[in-house]
This record gives C-alpha cells, structure tokens and sequence, in this order.
C-alpha cells in the first residue's frame, strides 16, 4: 500500500503522539509499504523552529525509510488557546496543500489525533483524493481541552468542536483510539462499534539497549543516590510539580534524588519553585534527543509518570510503556485506565496525582525494599513485551489499513 500519515507531531519533537506515529510509520515501511508522513516543522514544545528549516515552506527527508514531508506551521509554545488554535489550524491547512501539490498518489491516509483538526485535514483529503481514511485518536475533543482548562465546556467554540469532531467521526473509514476506555467513549457518542479498532500506544522493544548502563549516572553525580526520573514534556497536563514538592518533602533523605528530563510551558514555574524551596536534592535538564532517553532511564530506580487530573481517566501515557520497556518500575501519580494497567501488570505504585505526600512515601517504600523494586521491573517489562510491542502494533495498524482500502475498491 501507498500510505499518507497526517502527523502535527513527528521526531526530532518529544512526547507521545510522535513516538506513536515514528514507531507506527517506520515499521509499516519495514513491511514493505511505501509510508509517506506529512508534518509540520519541528518546533514543539518551545515554539521555536529550528534554523535550518527557517524561511523555508517545505522540506523532504528520509527517516527509517519512511519519507517524511515537513511543511510550514504557525510556531507557538502554546501559552494561550487563541495561539495554540492558530498553530493547530496552520498545519491543517499547510497539510491538505503537501497533500494536494506532493506529487504522489496513495491508496489511505492515516491522520493522528491530537489535535483534532489533523481529522479535518485527512477527511478533506481524502475526500478530493477519493481514497479512504482511518482516524487515530490519541485524545478525544473538546473533552481534552475542556478538562485541561482551556475551554468552558458551553462555550460556542467548544460547541463547534464538538460538532467537528462529530463529523469527522462520520466521515472516517474506520477509526483507532488508543485505549478501551476510549472506544467505549467512542460508543456512547455513536460511533458503531465496528468502526472501531483499539491501536494502543507501545514501546519500542527493537530498540532497547541490550545491556543498560549507569555511565549517565556517574556522569550526573548520582552514583550514591536512589534516583527517580521524570522523562517527558511539563506541561500543563503532566502535572510534574508533584515531583518537586515530594522533593520537598524528602529533603532530609540525601540519598534520594528526583531527576527531571524535559521542557514544556510548566518548566519555568518548576525551576522557580525548585529554587523557592531551596532544593538540592532535584536536577532538571533540558529536553533530550529520543537517542540519549535509554542512558538517562539505565541511571532511573524508578520511573515517575504523573498526570494532573484524574478525570482524564481515559489516558494511558507512552513514558510508562516506555519505561517498563527499559525495565524500569513505575511510579504512577494517575487514576484511570493507566492506573488499572499497573496493578494488572504488577510493575510498580499508584498514588494520588494530587498527594507529593503519597508520593514521598512511596519513594521511602521502595527504596528500602529492593526485591520489589526488582520485582516491579521484571513484571513491568513482562507485560509491555506480551501486551504493548510496537511491531505487534503496527501488524494490527496495518490490518486495519488493508482491511478499508480493500473494502472501498468493492463499492
């Protein structure tokens, strides 16, 4: 198949939603499909493009053998809805352009959510190209944006992407959310349950070092230290801070120490606090290349992986299957459907995303019981391979591709 994936999100950028579509895309290429990706120019979180893509409107690379188009998009750090809306739209309209003027034909397209104007991007696309369309969703609008904050649940503009969400529903030849309790969600919107194929998140296992090492460890001082990493975007919908107060509250521990990983619009109020506290018993780095991540999570006891409201129950993040991919227990601050996974797996503690107390002891726990921190890891990693292999993934992505262009040239 001749595949176009929309994608606002694609390395070198952080965070879920590329992770999912890299390792999505480039294994549906190592299958022998020709995997084009239209995204934007790398500039998230910070906002800022990187200078060689600077004045330019579109730019063609090869990554895993998969081609990948970038095209131009409003820059923002997303510090206010209106600017975020205007990122969000410029690359649906800078991506139904790549699409229409690429030169190439494709038999499907495959759009990511978030956000949800990638949906609107695929559904006009595919509807001038006359080809079908399979809608991926990470994050169900307005819902999202109504729980981070963003959007009064009445107000119009919500109302509107509601109804273009309902749409796009519509018009989708099949869709893939990213959890169960997403597709039940999906349901009770009216959704048929046949136009629906749960495509979860996963973890990379093909590229998991052999043999972790603990150089970054050294390298960072922490030799003589239980070390607890955050690795990932801070944003709003990360709720990091609660690793901090935690700090906070173990300042007299010195052999304990939280490393965070990251930037995100939260990362200025975090380092003040830190610095307002007075702590030295936590490290923040700037974002890293998805490369270095294994060396700083072989340098991790245990993983933190937080999420700020547990209305959000619906959300399984990519950094704990990532973590457990690296044999690394977790630490979940989250309820949920993540929060569910954890105690099925047995890799690791949930604990209130609103108590750094909770935390805190959690952390005392497991760093005086090194069996269960061994056994937490074991499982973790147990569970990821049976349940959450990319490559597995992509075989059940590409089904599902096959599957609607196969149907659409029987009409």
């Amino acid at each position: 198949m001749k595949i176009l994936i929309l994608a606002h999100f694609y390395p070198p950028e952080m965070g879920g939603p590329p992770a999912r579509l890299h390792g999505l895309a480039r294994w549906l290429a190592a299958f022998g499909h020709q995997v084009t990706v239209i995204t934007g120019f790398p500039n998230y979180p910070t906002g800022v493009v990187a200078g060689e893509y600077r004045g330019k409107l579109r730019a063609i690379e090869r990554l895993d053998g998969v081609d990948v188009l970038r095209t131009w998009v409003y820059a923002s750090s997303f510090r206010s809805s209106w600017r975020r809306l205007a990122n969000n739209l410029s690359f649906a309209g800078s991506a139904i352009v790549a699409g229409l003027t690429s030169g190439r034909s494709y038999d499907v397209i495959l759009a990511s959510s978030p956000p949800l104007f990638v949906g609107l991007a695929g559904w006009v696309l595919a509807r001038v190209l006359r080809i079908p369309f399979v809608f991926d969703i990470r994050d169900l609008w307005p819902e999202v944006v109504i729980e981070a904050g963003e959007l009064a649940p009445d107000a119009p503009l919500t109302r509107g992407l509601a109804a273009l969400a309902r749409g796009i529903y519509r018009a989708a030849d099949h869709i893939t959310p990213v959890t169960e309790r997403k597709r039940a969600k999906l349901i009770a919107t009216g959704v048929p349950p046949e136009k629906l194929t749960v495509v979860s998140n996963g973890a990379d296992l093909d590229r998991v070092p052999v043999h972790l090492n603990g150089h970054k460890r050294s390298e960072l001082g922490l030799d003589d230290k239980f070390v607890v990493l955050y690795a990932g975007l801070i944003g709003i919908a990360q709720g990091v801070e609660i690793a901090v107060h935690a700090a906070d509250r173990l300042r007299e521990h010195d052999d304990i120490h939280f490393l965070i990983v990251g930037d995100g619009v939260r990362k200025p109020e975090l380092l003040a606090e830190a610095r307002r506290l007075g702590l030295t018993n936590v490290t923040m780095l700037p974002r890293q290349p998805r490369e270095a991540i294994p060396a700083f999570l072989s340098a991790a006891d245990a993983c933190l992986v937080p999420l700020v409201n547990t209305s959000l129950d619906d959300a399984v993040p990519s950094k704990l299957l990532e973590a457990w991919g690296h044999g690394r227990p977790v630490i979940l601050a989250a309820g949920g459907e993540a929060a569910e996974l954890v105690m099925r797996s047995g890799g690791g503690v949930v604990v209130s995303p609103d108590d750094p107390g909770q935390l805190a002891e959690a952390v005392l726990s497991l760093k005086r019981d090194q069996a269960r921190l061994a056994d937490y890891a074991h499982s973790g990693r147990a569970f990821v391979a049976e349940h959450f292999d990319r490559a597995a993934l992509a075989c059940r992505m590409e089904q599902v591709l096959q599957r609607v262009v196969a149907t659409r040239a029987t009409r």
